[in-house]
């Protein structure tokens, strides 16, 4: 017959020891470069990424700032147009001006022979040969002598002669005869 004993043997007991871990200083060395590798690019990302995105908002601004820059641009461009436009009109007048003879330079000076303070409006003005022939009205018959000393040194004329002068109660009528120094045609 064969017994077995399922209790547990009764024996000394036994200390169980367990195994210290040594370190090596090789192994904590290249722990340290790994960490310190690690560390650094960690930073280095960061760094990228912040240049990233300082240039990426910078491009932004820039975009902004070329469509600001290309809209002054047209708005120049358009108002170099209207120069160019307004200077070639201007310098049509300035060539018709240039060109200007006979009656045209007549009537200016007569135009600008008229006193600007007293009332005075002109009805005709004839021209026969180089007699010109002047007729108006007048509120104030002293505005007359101003007018006639104008035309004489407007320089067109070579003289300037009171031909007559009829007098009512609201105006009076007066007709000049003016001299030229030239014969002028007609245009």
């Amino acid at each position: 017959m064969i017994k077995v004993n399922l209790l547990k043997d009764q024996t000394a007991p036994v200390r169980k020891t367990f195994v210290k871990p040594t370190v090596s200083r090789i192994g904590l060395i290249f722990c340290t470069i790994f960490l310190l590798v690690a560390a650094a690019m960690g930073a280095w990302t960061f760094y990228v990424r912040q240049q990233i995105q300082t240039g990426t908002e910078k491009v932004k601004k820039l975009r902004v700032e070329e469509a600001r820059l290309q809209e002054l641009k047209k708005e120049i461009d358009r108002y170099e147009a209207m120069k160019k436009l307004r200077q070639s009109r201007i310098d049509v007048i300035e060539k018709l001006k240039e060109n200007q003879t006979g009656p045209v330079l007549l009537l200016n000076s007569v135009i600008q022979s008229i006193p600007r303070d007293g009332i005075l409006w002109l009805t005709s003005l004839t021209q026969k040969s180089d007699k010109i022939k002047i007729v108006g009205y007048t509120q104030q018959t002293d505005t007359i002598p101003d007018f006639m000393s104008n035309l004489t040194a407007s320089g067109i004329f070579k003289s300037v002669d009171l031909e007559s002068i009829e007098s009512d109660k609201e105006a009076s009528r007066f007709s000049l005869i003016c001299t030229s120094p030239t014969k002028t045609q007609a245009e």
